[in-house]
């Protein structure tokens, strides 16, 4: 809609005409690639003193309930958790999950790191904040248009 003007005596005739021959068409922006998710599931997780973690979105995602027995393992620097019905842990009513002392040294699991619920597998993974800055590094490079051997 066209405003007619305040100063009397001013018209509006080919006033759009000039605007319109001088503006260039803007390009369309390019569509994103489909960015189908992996099915993992990401929680910072703060692992107390004595090696428990609460994650309970991680758990009800993964459909593990208070009394599922579970087998804790490491797997190069990282802690896997799986259900075992021969298990040696169990949430229990809290719904925690305990991180041996031995494990926790061993892949070098210290208060604050993250967790991974692959709810496909049915797996936990707890990999310390060193782990996680090398995959995040070896990314990084390929978002710049490098490759991975770039660092």
């Amino acid at each position: 809609m066209i405003v007619a003007p305040v100063i009397l005596g001013a018209t509006t005739d080919g006033l759009l005409d000039r605007l319109a021959s001088s503006v260039e068409a803007l390009p369309l922006p390019a569509l994103l690639p489909d960015r189908t998710r992996s099915g993992l599931e990401y929680a910072i997780a703060r692992v107390s003193p004595s090696g428990r973690v609460c994650v309970w979105p991680l758990l009800d995602r993964l459909g593990w309930r208070d009394d599922v027995r579970l087998a804790v393992t490491a797997v190069e620097t990282s802690v896997l958790i799986r259900p075992d019905a021969g298990g040696v842990f169990a949430l229990g009513k809290r719904r925690m999950v305990v991180l041996p002392i031995a494990l926790r040294r061993r892949c070098r699991i210290a208060a604050g790191e993250d967790v991974v619920a692959d709810p496909a597998r049915g797996v936990l993974v707890v990999h310390p904040v060193d782990a996680l800055d090398q995959m995040v590094a070896s990314y990084h490079p390929l978002l710049a248009g490098g490759d991975r051997d770039d660092r």
